[in-house]
């Protein structure tokens, strides 16, 4: 099927634990890096905030209508909303599942967050190296330590992300994510929508949009007129950061809820 899908693969089976061995094995065998706190659905799988992220996945998987999103982009309004956090966590959840596989892109080439966020050290190669130099994603795909799910970085920092994201490669590359690997999901963190013109070219190209809002932070007008400019047929809905009544009884925990 493809050099892409065979490095995919892969990447999956080199973190399968070794047959009879243990979990201990397994790490000092692959050296797995520690996952940071924001993790939550891996350090907290109890707390509501991991069940809010089961909810958001039972919606993308198991649409009310029609067939469910292979290529998801995730955004914000402006910095600092936690879209990068919502990204790592849906990933996880998603591959969580019992026949779902992911891979997850750090298409936020401006200020790539995910591989700290699963405690990789920073690659240089990755996204932008594809798009610049055309080197096979096979070898800049890195492997975690959860089950069926894959990481892109973003690479190197570059002086034209936005020229990066609205090239014809990229376009290429989302359609042949989308049409090639049916049985994975593809989670796109991108740089917030109304800072960076890149992300509503990629916004056009994908299956799904979310969008992630920070309760009390992000102006009404500022998520009113971001919301206008997509594709209603592609838009799916906000994911509300910081939900007060659901902090307020599950007090240790910060929340997410998920919202129309």
């Amino acid at each position: 099927m493809g050099r892409l899908y065979d490095a995919l693969e892969k990447a999956e089976k080199e973190r399968t634990v070794i047959e009879k061995g243990s979990e201990k094995d397994y790490r000092e065998n692959f050296q797995v890096p520690e996952f940071t706190k924001e993790l939550v659905v891996i350090h907290k799988p109890g707390s509501v905030l991991a069940e809010e992220f089961r909810f958001l996945r039972s919606r993308i998987i198991r649409p009310l209508e029609g067939e469910p999103p292979k290529t998801i982009l995730i955004t914000s309004c402006l910095q600092g909303e936690g879209k990068s956090f919502v990204s790592a966590n849906l990933a996880v959840t998603i591959a969580k599942g019992l026949d779902e596989y992911v891979l997850l892109v750090d298409a936020d080439l401006r200020r790539p967050t995910i591989h700290r966020i699963f405690g990789l050290e920073y690659a240089k190669k990755g996204l932008s190296t594809h798009l610049l130099t055309g080197e096979p994603l096979e070898r800049l795909l890195c492997k975690t330590s959860i089950e069926k799910l894959t990481i892109l970085p973003a690479g190197e920092d570059s002086a034209i992300p936005s020229e990066l994201l609205s090239s014809r490669k990229m376009k290429a590359l989302v359609r042949e994510l989308r049409d090639r690997y049916p049985d994975r999901y593809v989670i796109f963190d991108t740089s917030p929508i109304e800072l960076t013109p890149e992300t509503f070219v990629l916004a056009r190209e994908v299956d799904a949009i979310y969008l992630v809002v920070r309760r009390a932070n992000t102006p009404r007008d500022v998520v009113k007129n971001t919301i206008e400019k997509f594709d209603k047929n592609k838009f799916k809905g906000i994911i509300l950061n910081g939900y007060e009544k659901v902090k307020k009884y599950y007090r240790k925990y910060d929340s997410y809820r998920y919202s129309y």
